[in-house]
């Protein structure tokens, strides 16, 4: 499969038990459907179903879904870290950082 952010091969990477799938070139992270309730344990998907809102109106992002080639919105949740969502099957992309300033946000 594409990184939605920069087309390179993602590589499938174990996060505790959990498998991810992660860019190697641009550093980029991507869930899949249901995935982000089995990240809950580590405490990040709270913080992105908490709050989620448009990070601004009606903005696609330049990412495209590597499942279903859709155009990603830009969304924040909280601590104001914005990621890319595809509303057709539901994955999440979140560029190089965007993790670890949600995990800093609920370390606090």
């Amino acid at each position: 499969m594409k990184c939605p952010g920069c087309a390179s091969d993602m590589a499938a990477t174990m996060v505790q038990s959990i498998e991810i799938d992660r860019c190697p070139s641009c550093g980029g992270i991507a869930l899949d459907k249901g995935e982000n309730e089995e990240i809950e344990a580590i405490g990040v998907a709270s913080v992105i179903e908490g709050g989620v809102e448009r990070a601004h109106e009606h903005r696609t992002t330049t990412a495209r879904c590597y499942e279903c080639n859709r155009d990603m919105i830009a969304l924040r949740g909280a601590g104001d870290v914005e990621y890319d969502w595809c509303d057709g099957c539901e994955r999440l992309f979140f560029d190089r950082g965007e993790l670890t300033a949600l995990d800093a946000f609920v370390d606090t």
